[in-house]
């Protein structure tokens, strides 16, 4: 089964997108979540022709207060699913995600320290593929200065559970592929530059 995994490309939909059996988007597809940008990201989901359609939210989409509606709104326009905290079973493969990052500014879906500590301790453990908005501390987690903003109690949970597969975006500075032999294959799938250029392709894994 071929996944084809993006992330962070907020509104820019100039690229193609690799044929596969599983399409997944990791968040930040629009800047602020108005509803234009999510029109924008509809149509874009809609048109693909992949026959299952995944995605979670990103901290851009400041849609917090209305998220029931917007997942609704998505799922029933274009026949994917939302899985920011929910399960989803594909062909025997678990896929769970969530939108949740490390407090920044004021964004969405972040959550502080000792909130995201009992998050991740009590997360189920029966997943397959996690899908996350954010990177696990230390796994392409450094913006361009160095600056870390991985979750450590994400990266205690992947170290404990060892999914067979983690995507993720948020940190545009780091995108790309890290194989960890035995435990995890971690992706990168943001499409743009931390300077908002596009220079990536989504990324294609065979799950």
């Amino acid at each position: 089964m071929k996944a084809v995994v993006l992330a962070d490309n907020h509104t820019d939909y100039d690229f193609e997108t690799p044929e596969g059996d599983v399409l997944i988007h990791c968040g930040d597809f629009t800047f602020h979540g108005n509803p234009k940008e999510m029109e924008k990201f509809k149509n874009y989901i809609k048109k693909q022709p992949h026959e299952h359609k995944l995605f979670i939210f990103g901290n851009h989409e400041k849609i917090d207060k209305k998220i029931n509606y917007w997942i609704e709104y998505l799922e029933d326009e274009t026949g994917s699913k939302c899985i920011h905290e929910k399960e989803h079973e594909i062909n025997g493969l678990k896929f769970f995600g969530s939108s949740y990052t490390p407090e920044y500014m004021n964004y969405a879906f972040m959550q502080d320290d000792e909130t995201r500590k009992e998050y991740w301790k009590n997360m189920r453990e029966d997943i397959d593929v996690l899908v996350t908005h954010g990177p696990p501390m230390g796994i392409m987690s450094r913006i361009e200065d160095g600056t870390e903003i991985g979750c450590e109690y994400l990266r205690e949970f992947v170290d404990r559970v060892k999914p067979k597969y983690h995507f993720f975006g948020h940190n545009h500075a780091g995108a790309g592929v890290k194989n960890v032999f035995g435990k995890t294959t971690f992706v990168n799938a943001a499409i743009l530059t931390e300077h908002y250029k596009k220079c990536r392709p989504p990324i294609v894994v065979n799950l």
